[in-house]
């Protein structure tokens, strides 16, 4: 019997070969898929923002400047509390208190013939703010438009001063409390 061999060289020819036709078919997927994310990426961006586009872009200004055109700003001071002025190389004494924002208006209740009650609006407190220097530091506050009561207090029991305010949307308003000592 007879074998018949081949050349060693076929061998190896035939796997290089084989090995070559691998490489090249592997760089075919690898460029197919870049090729296809190359494509997909772009359509996928155009799909978001056509998606998230649906409402113009500048709508989205315009709400942001509704949503601060829809309310208004209360400003003032709480004047410090005291009963004679200092002397003029003194400073003005500092009367530290609160303000406060209630949602309606001062109303008056008959407590007697020819006598009437001054009455805050009951309700929750809408805002505070703590006034710790009467000179330098204001109040604000940012309300949306209606009728609103500003009360001051100075530590003690209920409100020392007190003023009606009303907001209009857009708009700012100055309303400095009456000097009210305790």
């Amino acid at each position: 019997m007879s074998v018949i061999s081949a050349p060693a060289g076929c061998d190896e020819q035939a796997l290089i070969t084989e090995a070559r036709a691998h490489a090249r078919r592997r760089r075919r997927r690898v460029a197919l898929v870049v090729i296809v994310v190359l494509l997909t990426a772009p359509a996928g961006v155009l799909i978001t923002l056509a998606a998230a586009g649906s409402r113009p872009v500048a709508q989205a200004g315009s709400r942001a400047a509704i949503a601060v055109t829809r309310t208004g700003i209360v400003t003032g001071h709480l004047p410090a509390c005291f009963g004679m002025p200092p002397p003029a190389n003194e400073p003005a004494p500092v009367d530290p208190g609160t303000v406060v924002v209630l949602r309606g208006s001062i109303t008056t209740r008959p407590d007697g013939p020819g006598i009437s009650q001054l009455l805050l609006p009951k309700g929750p407190v809408l805002a505070h703010q703590y006034i710790s220097n009467n000179y330098r530091q204001v109040f604000r506050f940012e309300l949306p438009p209606g009728h609103y009561v500003l009360a001051g207090s100075y530590g003690g029991p209920g409100y020392s001063a007190f003023r009606d305010a009303t907001v209009t949307a857009g708009k700012v308003i100055v309303v400095d409390l009456p000097a009210a000592c305790k």
